[in-house]
């Protein structure tokens, strides 16, 4: 009852985008599932080998599970006033139109080469409507956060201040933020692909690969504590684990284009080492906003935070003031 009262005091374009991320949600859900029994309905033996033959119910709970986490970055990123976190759920947007583009040639594939291809004439519409809506809401989702932009404005400076440098201390700090949301996703998603579509239970890489999903977790939150706490030492950790990240996706990718290992991954080559890609990428800018972000600490923008969170220390319990970037009181004109 108050998350329905709560929702109908917030302006008519936060709404609408809420409505909007829920609706592309139900949409993809619904096609996806159609898509799927469809298949499995149709499709003799759709499962009878370890990989190929499953690539298509992965690819299609990707796109769900995309769809949902999707809905969720910008939900929580409109409740919370989080323009950053918008914006990268119209760039998360991008990211699953691209995964439905690369599933609509695999399925493709897939079906004219091994089994019938009146199947395929059948769900190609509703892929294509798949890709349609990732990109119409991607479009409207990026007008829309042009004026979100605007209304948000004010309330980034409500929750810091006029301060320049704390202001873009702020915004890398919501940044890093959202990277480790994507980074979860990404890592969680390439993990579990991996792990079903080219492993098999004795492979050597299977116990190693498996301990990444847990350990992913567990990596992502120490980094989100040591940002929240300012603690260069977790941070630098963090920093040294994402190096390590890198190493164990660049050797994924490699070992993709052995000879030696290339009955494995033929048939999921392109799709894995797009995700393989992908996921250097979101490290690279996850790495780069990390070393910026440990930069920043000892700057006064940890005690600012904690003002907003209503967690003052004894030098700031008196509202009508912030601190700024070298970590002196300051008048609060908003107060």
């Amino acid at each position: 009852m108050a998350i329905s009262e709560g929702f109908k005091k917030m302006p008519l374009m936060h709404q609408l985008c809420c409505w909007l991320a829920a609706l592309q949600s139900a949409a993809i859900i619904g096609l996806e599932t159609a898509i799927l029994v469809y298949v499995l309905k149709n499709v003799e033996k759709v499962f009878s080998t370890w990989s190929s033959d499953k690539s298509v119910a992965i690819y299609f709970l990707l796109l769900v599970i995309a769809a949902i986490y999707g809905a969720f970055l910008l939900i929580s990123g409109v409740i919370s006033g989080d323009t950053i976190q918008i914006i990268g759920s119209c760039v998360f947007n991008l990211f699953a139109m691209s995964l439905a583009i690369f599933r609509y040639f695999q399925v493709r594939h897939w079906l004219y080469t091994k089994f019938r291809d009146d199947v395929f004439s059948v769900i190609r519409g509703q892929m294509i409507a798949t890709i349609c809506i990732l990109a119409g809401v991607t479009v409207v989702l990026g007008i829309m956060t042009y004026f979100l932009y605007n209304d948000f404005g004010w309330e980034i400076y409500k929750r810091v201040g006029a301060d320049m440098k704390i202001r873009r201390m702020y915004i890398n700090y919501r940044a890093l933020v959202l990277l480790l949301k994507m980074d979860f996703f990404v890592f969680v998603g390439f993990a579990v692909t991996y792990i079903i579509l080219i492993l098999k239970t004795t492979d050597p890489e299977f116990g190693i690969t498996v301990a990444f999903v847990p350990l992913t977790l567990l990596v992502l939150l120490l980094a989100f504590w040591a940002l929240r706490r300012e603690s260069v030492f977790m941070m630098w950790v963090f920093i040294f684990l994402l190096c390590g990240s890198t190493a164990y996706f660049v050797f994924k990718c490699a070992r993709m284009y052995d000879p030696k290992q290339e009955a494995k991954f033929l048939e999921q080559r392109p799709m894995m080492t797009y995700y393989t890609i992908v996921s250097l990428v979101v490290i690279a800018a996850t790495l780069q906003q990390a070393v910026t972000c440990l930069a920043n600490f000892g700057y006064g923008l940890k005690e600012r935070v904690e003002i907003t969170r209503g967690k003052r220390s004894d030098m700031e319990q008196i509202q009508d003031y912030y601190v700024n970037a070298a970590g002196d009181r300051r008048m609060n004109l908003d107060g």
